[in-house]
């Protein structure tokens, strides 16, 4: 296989870097499908992210390696354009790497202040008796809540006590299992990596929609653990009776998202077909300007 003028190749990535980092989270948010597999959605928007940092990282490459190589003379321009290509790519790897350890950072000192209003005001004996989970906390609060604060060490599961008095005992059981599958499958660090990818960009040519779409992922994902523990219906009913509910921002909580939305999925069973299908066009999604490289 003969290999491709590296300008070529260089000038592809860079257009598939513009189109995934601009109109295409437009497109794919508008794919009402991907919510019937979140965690395959996920993957899909993670690789999106990932082959926009691929594709940049090799248009700063390809054009170094271009304007060194060359043995006669380089125009004063060739070095303008490689010289700001690779400071903007410096700039996103640097950009990068701030906002992820700013944001487990900010973060995780948010919740740990958080968590220890909760144990200062929590009804220890409240929650001994709605029972079931050894992070819940039980607030005396008449507002129905509840929410998750995530954690490697002492995370919390937070009800109120209107929460206990509005919920039937299935109810309750539906919303503990949709917090318990935040805190186990970690949802928070994948949404720290989306939040930083997002800031690792220039404000001019960002989206909001990947991180919004995958905080909403995440919900559906808790919402399939707590069907898979009680049914759909009373996880439905709980989801209604906490549409209202206040989630703290550094929190995860069941009354996040689209309630309507996420209430009209349960009625469309998961399909392992779309799943696999969503899956390679994650795979292929990466594999592109990867392969763009190679040849």
């Amino acid at each position: 296989m003969s290999a491709l003028p590296p300008l070529l190749v260089a000038g592809i990535l860079a257009l598939g870097a513009v189109v995934l980092v601009g109109p295409g989270p437009a497109w794919v948010a508008r794919w009402g499908f991907l919510y019937r597999v979140p965690r395959a959605a996920v993957v899909l928007w993670q690789a999106g992210a990932v082959a926009a940092l691929i594709s940049i990282f090799g248009v700063a490459w390809l054009l170094s390696a271009a304007t060194w190589s060359q043995e006669s003379s380089v125009a004063w321009w060739d070095w303008a354009v490689t010289g700001t290509v690779v400071l903007f790519a410096g700039l996103v790897a640097g950009r990068l790497v701030w906002a992820l350890v700013g944001v487990i950072a900010s973060t995780g000192a948010r919740r740990r202040r958080h968590r220890d209003l909760v144990d200062l005001l929590a009804s220890k004996t409240s929650a001994d008796v709605a029972g079931r989970l050894s992070e819940l906390r039980v607030l005396a609060e008449a507002r129905p809540l509840a929410y998750c604060l995530p954690g490697l060490w002492q995370p919390r599961v937070v009800l109120s006590a209107g929460t206990l008095a509005v919920l039937s005992p299935m109810e309750i059981a539906a919303v503990l299992a949709h917090e318990k599958s935040h805190l186990h499958a970690r949802h928070d660090l994948v949404l720290a990596t989306f939040d930083a990818v997002h800031q690792a960009f220039p404000h001019a040519i960002r989206s909001d929609l990947p991180a919004q779409q995958a905080r909403l992922l995440v919900e559906m994902l808790a919402d399939d653990a707590a069907v898979r523990a009680v049914g759909p219906e009373p996880l439905a009913r709980a989801l209604v009776a906490l549409a209202e509910s206040v989630v703290p921002t550094e929190a995860l909580g069941a009354a996040e998202g689209s309630t309507c939305l996420r209430i009209e999925r349960l009625t469309h069973p998961a399909s392992a077909l779309l799943a696999a299908a969503v899956y390679g066009l994650a795979v292929i999604v990466v594999a592109a300007p990867l392969l763009a490289l190679v040849i």
